[in-house]
C-alpha cells in the first residue's frame, strides 16, 4: 500500500466530529433555544470541525472526498437537492407514526400500509420512466423545481389539514403530492451527481449519492424530530393545569407518555388524552412549516444555480422497439 491511499485518519476523525455536533445543534436548538450555550458550543465544534475537514482534505494528493468537486453546480445542487429530499422525508416518518398510532389509535401495521399511497406514487414516476422522461423533455433544472414545489405544497397541504378529527383523509393529499415530488427529483439529482464525473470515477459518483441521503436523513429526524417535541411541549404546557405534577410531568415528556399516564388521571383521563393529541398536532404543524422553509429556500437555489435547462424533443427519446409480424 502506498502513502497516497493510506486510511485518512484524520478527515475520518474530523467529519464525524462535524456531522455528529451538527446533527447535536439540530436538535437541541429547537428544544433548548439556538442562543442557548449547548448549542452555540455545537454549532463551534461542527464548523471548526466541517473546516478543518475541508482544508485537511485540499492539501492530501489522494483525499477521502475531494470537496473541490463541488465546483461543478451539477454536483453540488445535485448532492444538496437528495439531502434536502430525504431530509424532509426523514422527518415526516417522525411524524405521522405517531400521529396514526396515538393520535388515530391504528397498530404499526396498518400505519405502515397508510404510508403505501406515497410510496407508490413516488415509485410510479420513477419505475415507470416518467421522470426521467419529464426530465429529457423539460429539462433537468426545471423537473427539480416542479418537483421540489411539489413537495413543498405537499408539506403545506399536511400543515393546514391535519387535525385531530380530520383523521387520515386529512393529510392523504399532502402526502400525495409530496410523493410525487420526490419521484420528480430524484431522478435528475441523481443525475446530475453522476454527469458531473467520467466514467472512471462514478464510483465517486455512488459513494456521494448514498452520502448525501444518509446524511439527509439524519438532519432531517434531528431537525424536524426536535421542532415537533419542543411545539407539543410548548402546546401542552397551558392545557395541564389542573392536572397533578407527576402526571403533568410525565405528559410532557411526549404524546405516548402522556397517554399511558393518562391511566392514573381519573376522570381527567379523557381530557388529558384530548390535550395530548392536540398538542401534537400543533407540534406537528411547526414541524411541516419548517420542512416548507428549508423546501422553499431549495427551491430558490435549485432556480438560480440549477442544471442546464437543455431540453430534447420528443423525437430524440428512446422508443421500445417494434414487434415483428410473422407471416402465416
Amino acid at each position: 500500500m502506498t502513502a497516497l491511499h493510506r486510511f485518512d485518519l484524520v478527515g475520518s476523525a474530523t467529519s464525524v466530529v462535524a456531522v455528529v455536533a451538527l446533527i447535536s445543534v439540530l436538535h437541541k436548538g429547537p428544544i433548548h433555544g439556538w442562543t442557548s450555550p449547548v448549542v452555540q458550543a455545537g454549532l463551534l465544534v461542527g464548523v471548526v470541525a466541517a473546516a478543518g475537514f475541508v482544508a485537511w482534505e485540499l492539501r492530501r494528493a489522494a483525499p477521502l472526498l475531494d470537496v473541490r468537486l463541488f465546483r461543478d453546480r451539477r454536483l453540488a445542487v445535485g448532492s444538496l437537492a437528495l439531502l434536502t429530499l430525504f431530509g424532509v422525508q426523514a422527518g415526516i416518518f417522525v411524524v405521522l407514526f405517531p400521529y396514526f398510532q396515538a393520535v388515530l389509535g391504528w397498530s404499526g401495521l396498518r400505519s405502515t400500509l397508510a404510508l403505501m399511497p406515497m410510496a407508490a406514487t413516488m415509485m410510479l414516476l420513477l419505475a415507470s420512466g416518467l421522470a426521467p422522461r419529464v426530465a429529457a423533455l423539460a429539462g433537468a433544472r426545471a423537473t427539480m423545481a416542479a418537483g421540489i414545489l411539489l413537495g413543498g405544497a405537499g408539506l403545506a397541504l399536511m400543515a393546514v389539514l391535519v387535525s385531530v378529527d380530520g383523521g387520515y383523509p386529512a393529510i392523504l393529499p399532502g402526502m400525495l403530492a409530496m410523493g410525487l415530488g420526490m419521484g420528480l427529483t430524484q431522478t435528475p439529482a441523481t443525475e446530475a451527481i453522476t454527469s458531473a464525473l467520467p466514467r472512471e470515477r462514478q464510483g465517486v459518483a455512488s459513494a456521494l449519492n448514498n452520502v448525501t441521503r444518509e446524511f439527509g436523513t439524519a438532519l432531517g429526524v434531528a431537525l424536524l424530530g426536535a421542532v415537533l417535541t419542543a411545539g407539543y411541549r410548548h402546546a401542552i404546557d397551558p392545557r395541564l393545569d389542573t392536572v397533578p405534577g407527576d402526571t403533568a410531568d410525565t405528559a410532557r415528556e411526549g404524546i405516548a407518555n402522556a397517554i399511558d399516564a393518562a391511566g392514573s388521571a381519573g376522570g381527567q383521563a379523557t381530557a388529558l388524552v384530548r390535550a395530548a393529541q392536540e398538542s401534537f398536532v400543533d407540534g406537528w404543524q411547526q414541524a411541516m412549516w419548517a420542512g416548507v422553509a428549508v423546501m422553499a429556500i431549495l427551491f430558490v437555489y435549485v432556480l438560480a444555480r440549477g442544471p442546464s435547462l437543455t431540453r430534447v424533443s420528443s423525437s430524440d427519446l428512446p422508443r421500445p422497439p417494434r414487434r415483428s409480424r410473422r407471416r402465416p
